[in-house]
């Protein structure tokens, strides 16, 4: 009996046979498939064949064993661990020798929900990490580059990525150059005024014309609509990751969403990258 085929042992999977179930999940079902996933993963068709069958007494698979829907949300949790695992043990020093043996005491020893659930949380604690470092370098920029009021013209443009490579977006044409950086006690701004476009319709040759009608902005995974007063869009520099480049300057980068209006027509959502120097 191989390590850990003992179904009684708390339930859990071997990694071995959690490759029976990822080599099952790309056969047709057909004559022979245990033998072919026996060879695959290097076994006899014994051990394959009962461990089947116990996923079937779980419901995990059915009598002709086809995934359920119990199964396959099962096995994508399964995958998915297994996907981010090897990352979690190296961004906690573990070497790449040691990686295969901690991943398997991890699986073969510890639940499924609660493997997710410490991967989830050292996700979100990164992820907080990620944002503090970003807020203290914003706030860096932010004290060293700017006196305690200012209101000064700065150079932008918007980007969008065309077959792997960016190239300037249509929508730059939608704002007024250069923007205004502002700068005071009550917060830090970057401020684009909006204007008319005007274009030729592609189909027809007719001359259009029209304007933005929303711009968000991602925050932390999250879109936030900017506020626009009187055609003014006012974007918080606390959006914005600051990267500085040699010969001292200081470039804003920010990923946007915007909506406009030609003539009566509302066009969809476009993205672009709007990066601004100072």
């Amino acid at each position: 009996m191989e390590k850990g085929e003992n179904l009684n042992r708390r339930s859990l999977p071997t990694l071995q046979q959690l490759r029976y179930l990822t080599e099952l999940e790309k056969e047709d079902n057909t004559r022979g498939m245990i033998a072919r996933i026996a060879e695959k993963c290097q076994v006899s068709t014994a051990p394959v064949s009962r461990y089947l069958k116990s996923c079937c007494e779980k419901g995990l698979l059915t009598e002709d064993y086809r995934f359920t829907k119990k199964g396959q949300a099962w096995i994508e949790n399964y995958k998915r661990i297994l996907k981010e695992l090897p990352f979690y043990f190296r961004s906690i020093g573990i070497p790449e020798a040691q990686l295969e043996a901690n991943v398997r005491d991890m699986i073969e020893n510890i639940s499924c929900y609660t493997i997710s659930t410490m991967l989830a949380n050292y996700k979100r604690m990164q992820s907080s990490h990620v944002r503090e470092k970003r807020e203290r370098l914003t706030e860096h920029f932010l004290r060293e580059m700017l006196p305690e009021k200012i209101e000064c013209p700065v150079y932008f443009m918007l980007y969008r990525n065309k077959e792997g490579k960016m190239a300037l977006s249509m929508a730059d044409h939608g704002f007024e150059k250069p923007a205004i950086l502002k700068h005071n006690r009550r917060g830090s701004w970057l401020i684009l005024k909006r204007k008319e476009m005007q274009g030729f319709s592609r189909i027809n040759g007719e001359k259009m014309s029209g304007h933005l009608d929303t711009l968000k902005y991602d925050q932390e995974g999250t879109l936030i609509q900017a506020e626009c007063r009187d055609d003014m869009i006012r974007i918080p520099l606390r959006a914005f990751q600051f990267h500085r480049r040699q010969g001292g300057e200081v470039r804003g980068v920010l990923s946007v969403t915007m909506t406009c209006s030609v003539g009566r027509s509302h066009m969809p959502e476009s993205t672009a990258v709007l990066v601004f120097w100072m």
